[in-house]
């Protein structure tokens, strides 16, 4: 056991894999009851010794659907969730602040914990601290209620409000843990890295983080949007909409069924999309409170320096919903009412994919609408700044499933964290090579950018700060490599 004194109290943790976990510290405080739906309220300091050997619960959530490719999971949850984990190195006693890395997780904003995450590595091998949190998921973290009553205006951004609470807890107390309040590099995946660009694009989270990493980010926002509420309110409701006090006085199980209900019932009503965040409508909102504008307006008026990317097949653990055949219109149109040119993008893409159906070209397509074109635009924009934007491509090709998933969605976290993450093992495949030598370069990679703000290290080729003119990408595959423009026509397809 060890114990650290913090401005709250003394915070009681264990020692394990080579550092020291404090784990399950309560940042804020219940958001059950009445508090369902609300802002976040910090937490008081407390008497006596808080236990932090232990998970906190995370957010309410839906289970794993029993259709997935990925193993069920079962996840401890409560309304009771705002909890955070930090890890530190041994010994505790250096003389020095260490550079923080603050992780976000992703899931859709629906699943997911900063529990399913273990920081030693990082933490051991980085030389830093490790905070990963938890933060409000669904409808209790990203829908409108504030047309219902007023002082919920801007719930649909409560759990940005989470992360910016966490912010502030670490600003405040990470220095009792040997952590420096001013070198805080925000991180995620996914979700996580949308909350990530809606925290660089929130005034009142400027100057709590120095730096930016975001990895597969829809980093794309739209104004707060009342009709998952109205929907969920019709759901739940007998002969009527169901009023708030009904919606706040339901059991979470209850409500998480009928958000489930009404995502099925959007999802089965759309057919062919590309833009399948449409299902949801779950994402941080541009509502001019909390978050004032998309991420790539927000870099060229606060810009950090920033380490973004994706994956080279992002699409393919989205394209369940998509039907078996995809008919020439059926894909024109589809791309057309996107707002593209239906004959530029198609051109590019049979061009890049000749011997790819139509079915293939659209799932190609939709990874790129849904996270690859919006975080190029944000490192397009960071270009005009004074503060570094690098930019990578994971390509490494996942052999599960007869090689059908690729470099997938989500597929680089293992690497980057150094640990075989469930699900993970599954979809590399039975006997697949798992290459340490790529998970040890984006480690590494990681660990440079967090205490320097640049990616570089001695295993790698030089890795070149991002230009519109060379467009020089840090490709992470069978080898590490720089390349300029990957993929550039269908890039640049998007633009007309």
């Amino acid at each position: 056991m060890t114990d650290v004194a913090t401005p709250l109290g003394v915070v009681r943790g264990r020692s394990r894999n080579g550092c020291r976990q404090f784990l399950g510290i309560r940042y804020a405080k219940s958001t059950g009851g009445e508090h369902r739906f609300r802002a976040p309220r910090p937490v008081d300091p407390w008497d006596g010794i808080y236990d932090a050997t232990r998970l906190g619960a995370a957010a309410p959530q839906p289970p794993r659907a029993a259709d997935s490719v990925l193993p069920r999971r079962d996840v401890v949850w409560d309304e009771d969730c705002l909890f955070l984990n930090i890890y530190t190195p041994e010994p505790p006693d250096r003389g020095i602040d260490l550079p923080v890395l603050f992780w976000i997780h992703g899931g859709s904003y629906i699943n997911g914990s900063g529990n399913d995450y273990d920081g030693s590595p990082f933490a051991v091998n980085g030389d830093m601290v490790v905070v990963t949190i938890n933060y409000r998921l669904g409808m209790f973290g990203f829908a409108e209620f504030g047309h219902l009553e007023s002082a919920l205006t801007g719930s649909h951004n409560n759990g940005v409000l989470d992360a910016i609470e966490a912010l502030c807890w670490v600003r405040d107390n990470i220095a009792s843990f040997g952590g420096d309040s001013g070198r805080v590099t925000i991180c995620g995946e996914s979700a996580g890295a949308g909350l990530v660009n809606a925290l660089m694009s929130a005034p009142s989270a400027r100057g709590l983080f120095n730096q930016a990493i975001s990895q597969s980010a829809p980093a794309r926002f739209g104004p707060a949007r009342t009709d998952f509420a109205d929907a969920l309110r019709s759901e739940f409701g007998a002969g009527g909409p169901a009023s708030l006090e009904t919606l706040r006085s339901a059991s979470a199980d209850e409500l998480l069924a009928a958000q489930t209900a009404v995502l099925d019932q959007g999802a089965a009503s759309l057919g062919v999309t590309l833009m399948s965040s449409e299902r949801r409508g779950f994402r941080p909102a541009i509502d001019g409170l909390t978050v004032d504008s998309n991420p790539h307006e927000a870099v060229a008026e606060s810009p950090v320096p920033l380490l973004i990317g994706t994956n080279l097949n992002e699409g393919t653990l989205f394209s369940f919903f998509l039907p078996d055949e995809i008919s020439n219109d059926e894909l024109e149109s589809e791309i057309t009412r996107i707002g593209h040119d239906a004959a530029s993008v198609t051109a590019a893409f049979r061009a890049e994919h000749p011997d790819a159906d139509n079915r293939k070209l659209a799932i190609h397509m939709l990874g790129d609408t849904l996270f690859r074109t919006s975080s190029l635009a944000v490192a397009d924009a960071q270009t005009a700044t004074d503060s570094p934007v690098y930019v990578y491509l994971f390509s490494w090709q996942s052999q599960g499933f007869n090689g059908m998933f690729g470099a997938m969605h989500a597929l680089e976290i293992p690497f980057i964290w150094k640990q075989p993450l469930e699900p993970w093992t599954v979809l590399l495949g039975e006997g697949s090579p798992w290459p340490p030598e790529l998970s040890d370069h984006m480690h590494r990679s990681w660990i440079s950018f967090v205490h320097t703000g640049d990616p570089n290290h001695v295993d790698i080729p030089h890795w070149p700060a991002y230009d519109t003119t060379r467009r020089a990408t840090m490709e992470f595959g069978d080898t590490s490599r720089v390349v300029d423009d990957p993929h550039g026509a269908t890039r640049a397809s998007w633009l007309g």
